[in-house]
Parts: structure tokens; C-alpha cells; sequence
């Protein structure tokens, strides 16, 4: 839904005074296809410093995928990464607020995962472990696209999950890679009833099996020990695993080149990401 009436000028102007804190996703969000954050963006978070409305990266990438440039761009004082898993206080690197699935959930859903054609990682303390094969493959798929680097970053490789499952005692986040959109939702369909387990997709072929939190419900928890209330939170963000945040939030913003679903979900749809639509909202209603 857009705001382009003059009644909604008055609008606008009640969400000015009002927002204390932003949750913004990363990739297709706040970064570009290159993976960087715009002039226009970072000179927008800093004016937000400045008014002391908090700037919080929320993304499915694990920690060590919010890169330092990320973080010193954002002006952010905690970061929320894994989908919700975890709340990162960056000065100290401690993680403040954690939501990890337990091993037996853990173990229920890589179980599950071996009737499938797909392969999954699993994500430990801000890095994500896959076998050596999985990791083969994937920088591969990945080779000469931005995305290398990242993995090449984010992701180490092991020899069995099972035992990396057994040595850290339960992971924060499962992401699976399926053949086929076919194959995807089978997956849903099949981990729907596990207990204790919140999943999303952000592309056609993947799923991100969390614990029973969602970025939505995280960013909620840390605006609540900030002392800012819900109405007084903005969200932005562009794809499936965005969507429960943007309803959560008292005003939500789609990218343009948001899915049709998160359009439709949002109160505001900005500009694309190549076009520092991120900038362009923090403008339009808290600047």
C-alpha cells in the first residue's frame, strides 16, 4: 500500500515523530546486487545517529557475514543475524539474546532432510558448516557472482554434521538447498508439525529452519530492552523471510524489487536497492 494522498501527508508526518528504531534486511535491502552499501544509504544511517533512532541490521546471514564495512556503514549498535538466532551487541561481540534449536530438534530435522534431493548447512556461533562436497559445490554454483566472496567468508568445512551437531549441542539455524521449487515445498510440508521450530524461504528452492523465533520476533525482543515500543519500529525488506518482521513492525517498507507477497504486506513500497531505496524511506518518513 502506498501513500501518495494529501491526508497521508499527515501521515507521514506522525511517523516522523514517532520512529525510534529500524530493522533492515541486507542482501536486496540495505545492500545492492554487489553487495554494498550506497553512499545515500550510509549517509541516511548516520543522520539517524544523529537523532538517536537505532539502526539494526536483520538478515539471514550468520555473524561473520555482517561484515565490519557493514556494520561501520550502518552506524549500528547490535546487529540480529541467523534469521532471528542471535543478537550480537558490536562493541563487545557479545551475543546478547540467543534462540537456538536443541540437538534433539536439530538431529529430528536433519533426519528428516535425507529423503530429499537437497543439500543444507548449519550455522554455529556466526559461521555456517557444510560438508566439503556441499562446499565444493556451492562456490562453485556461486563462482565469478558477489555471493563467491561470501561464502568463501561465512561458511567451514566439516566432515559429518552429525559430530559438528554433537560438539556444539544444537545450531541456530538449518538452510536447505533443494533441486527444485517441487522439492522445496515437499520439505515444508514434511517439517511443518516439528515442535519448537520456525521456517521461512527467501528464494525459490531454499528453506531456513530456525528455532522458535523469526526476524520479526527478535527484532521485537531487542526493542523491548531498548525501551521502544512496536508502533515505534520501522522495517525494511525485500523477500520471504522478511515478512513476518514487516508485520511486526509498526511501519513496514518493501524494496521495488520486493516479491509481490512483501508488497502487499508493506505499508510503503520504496525504491529498489540500486537506487538506495533504503535511503529514500528513512528520508521520506524519519528524516
Amino acid at each position: 500500500m502506498r501513500y501518495t494522498t494529501n491526508y497521508d501527508i499527515i501521515f507521514i508526518g506522525e511517523i516522523m515523530n514517532k520512529i525510534k528504531l529500524i530493522g533492515i534486511d541486507l542482501d536486496g535491502t540495505a545492500l545492492n546486487r554487489n553487495k554494498e552499501l550506497s553512499e545515500k544509504n550510509k549517509e541516511a544511517f548516520g543522520l539517524c545517529r544523529k537523532k538517536g533512532i537505532h539502526i539494526v541490521p536483520v538478515t539471514g546471514r550468520p555473524y561473520s557475514g555482517i561484515y565490519e564495512e557493514y556494520k561501520l556503514g550502518m552506524r549500528c549498535d547490535y546487529t540480529i543475524s541467523t534469521n532471528g538466532a542471535a543478537v550480537t551487541d558490536v562493541k563487545s561481540g557479545r551475543r546478547i539474546i540467543s534462540h537456538t534449536m536443541d540437538k534433539n530438534t536439530s538431529l529430528r530435522v536433519m533426519e528428516l532432510l535425507k529423503d530429499f534431493d537437497c543439500y543444507f548447512g548449519a550455522f554455529y556461533e556466526g559461521f555456517g558448516y557444510l560438508t566439503r562436497d556441499d562446499l565444493k559445490h556451492e562456490l562453485s554454483k556461486f563462482k565469478n557472482t558477489p555471493l563467491y566472496e561470501y561464502i568463501q567468508r561465512t561458511r567451514i568445512p566439516i566432515d559429518d554434521h552429525y559430530k559438528t551437531l554433537e560438539k556444539f549441542g544444537g545450531c541456530d539455524n538449518i538452510y536447505v538447498i533443494a533441486k527444485n521449487n517441487g522439492i522445496r515445498k515437499e520439505i515444508c510440508e514434511t517439517i511443518k508439525d516439528v515442535e519448537d521450530i520456525f521456517y521461512t524461504c527467501s528464494d525459490y528452492n531454499d528453506v531456513e529452519i530456525g528455532g522458535n523465533c523469526s526476524k520479526g520476533s527478535t527484532l521485537l525482543e531487542l526493542a523491548e530492552r531498548l525501551s521502544v515500543a512496536p508502533d515505534e519500529v520501522m522495517a525494511i525488506g525485500d523477500s520471504g523471510n522478511d515478512l513476518n518482521m514487516l508485520k511486526s513492525a509498526g511501519f513496514s517498507v518493501a524494496m521495488e524489487n520486493a516479491c509481490d507477497d512483501i508488497k502487499e504486506a508493506s505499508d510503503f513500497v520504496t525504491k529498489s536497492c540500486e537506487e538506495s531505496g533504503v535511503a529514500y524511506a528513512i528520508e521520506k518518513f524519519v528524516l
